[in-house]
C-alpha cells in the first residue's frame, strides 16, 4: 500500500482540526494536529510559548512538526494556520502528501474566532490585548488577504463554510477524483 498523507491548510478557524479528526476517522487513519504536537514538545500551550519565545521560535517548531509527520505512513494532518504560508514548507508538505486548502471567508472566520480571540496570539493588538468587534474583523480580513495567495498554492481547494460533515464529504470527493 502506498504512502498517503493529507495535509489540511487554511486560516485559523477554517476547521482544520475538526475536519481532520472526522476525515481521519472516516479513513481509519491516524490524525495529527501539528499544534498539539508542538505543545507536547515544548510542554506548554501555544499562546504561552508564543508569548515567551516569540513568533520566530514558534515557526521553527512548526517546521519541526512538519518533518515529524513523515513518520506516519498514512495520516490526516491539521497544520497550524501559518505553517504552510512559508513556500518551502508548502513545497515540503506537497512532497510528503496531498495538501488541501480549506477556504473560508473573513465574515465566517470572524464569527468562529471572536469567542476564542483571547487564546490566539495572532488576534491580539500590539499592546498584547485581544482584539474585539470591528478591529478584530478587520484584522482577520487583512491577515487572511495576506495569506490567501500562499494558501492557494495548495493543489486542492475546498469550500469549508458549511457543516464539518459536508466539508469532509467534499474533501473525500475531491481526493477520489
Amino acid at each position: 500500500m502506498s504512502i498517503m498523507r493529507i495535509y489540511l491548510t487554511g486560516f485559523m478557524g477554517s476547521g482544520k482540526s475538526t475536519i481532520g479528526k472526522l476525515l481521519a476517522t472516516d479513513l481509519g487513519w491516524p490524525f495529527v494536529d501539528t499544534d498539539a504536537w508542538i505543545e507536547e514538545q515544548v510542554g506548554m500551550r501555544i499562546p504561552q510559548y508564543f508569548a515567551q519565545e516569540g513568533e520566530a521560535a514558534f515557526r521553527k517548531r512548526e517546521a519541526d512538526a512538519l518533518i515529524a509527520t513523515a513518520t506516519h505512513r498514512h495520516a490526516v494532518v491539521a497544520t497550524g494556520g501559518g505553517m504552510l504560508v512559508d513556500p518551502d514548507r508548502m513545497q515540503h508538505a506537497q512532497q510528503l502528501g496531498t495538501v488541501v486548502y480549506l477556504c473560508v471567508d473573513a465574515e465566517t472566520l470572524y464569527h468562529r474566532l471572536a469567542p476564542d480571540a483571547a487564546h490566539r496570539p495572532l488576534l491580539w493588538s500590539n499592546d498584547g490585548t485581544p482584539l474585539e468587534g470591528t478591529a478584530l474583523h478587520n484584522h482577520i480580513a487583512r491577515l487572511l488577504n495576506r495569506r490567501r495567495a500562499a494558501y492557494e498554492q495548495a493543489p486542492f481547494h475546498v469550500d469549508a463554510d458549511s457543516s464539518p460533515k459536508a466539508v469532509v464529504q467534499r474533501v473525500r470527493r475531491l481526493l477520489a477524483s
